[in-house]
């Protein structure tokens, strides 16, 4: 069971993630409201007015799905099968024999795993070698990244990275986009 996070115990933990995961993002704003949300998905009676209350609202469709890589900006629906607010990794040197219930098992000892994909070759069914995995806690996801890198899964030791699904999406390329343009007129290079 969860305990109640209370304001000290939250920095301690906080700090102490910082001081062990330097290299890992960690954002304590979003650890708090899928705390928040979780909160609210155990009590249903009083999810709404939880909601309402600290106004929790989910992010629009369009706004999340749209991708942007290779020079070709696309919509991408399956980004909304995800929970928000996770903490993704990215499983790599997967075997053909690996399923998503496979992938979930083997990180099942993880409380808040949320979500096992297996990326498929969508003609042949074969995998294309890799997975991601979603945590909504990233104590679990880094203590995985640590754990469970280079462990078999299938046939085949596994390759845990973060996840960078996130780099790809329209804003934060836009945003990339205008700093890499204000570097180079810095530097008085003109595109």
């Amino acid at each position: 069971m969860l305990e109640p996070i209370n304001a000290k115990n939250s920095r301690e933990t906080q700090a102490n993630f910082a001081k062990q995961q330097s290299g890992y993002h960690f954002d304590a704003r979003q650890v708090a409201r899928a705390a928040r949300v979780e909160e609210a998905a155990h009590a249903p009676e009083s999810a709404t007015a939880f909601a309402v209350e600290h106004k929790i609202k989910k992010p629009k469709a369009s706004a999340v799905a749209v991708r942007h890589a290779g020079g070709k900006t696309w919509r991408d629906d399956t980004l909304d099968q995800w929970p928000e607010g996770d903490f993704r990794l990215f499983v790599g040197n997967i075997g053909n024999e690996v399923t998503d219930e496979l992938l979930s098992h083997a990180f099942g000892r993880y409380p808040s795993l949320a979500r096992a994909k297996v990326i498929r070759n969508k003609h042949t069914n074969k995998t294309k070698g890799y997975a991601f995995i979603s945590f909504m806690d990233p104590f679990d996801c880094a203590k995985a990244l640590r754990e469970m890198n280079g462990r078999y899964i299938g046939n085949r030791p596994c390759k845990l990275v973060k996840s960078t699904w996130n780099d790809r999406t329209l804003k934060v390329v836009r945003k990339k986009e205008k700093k890499k343009a204000k570097e180079q007129k810095s530097w008085g290079i003109t595109a």
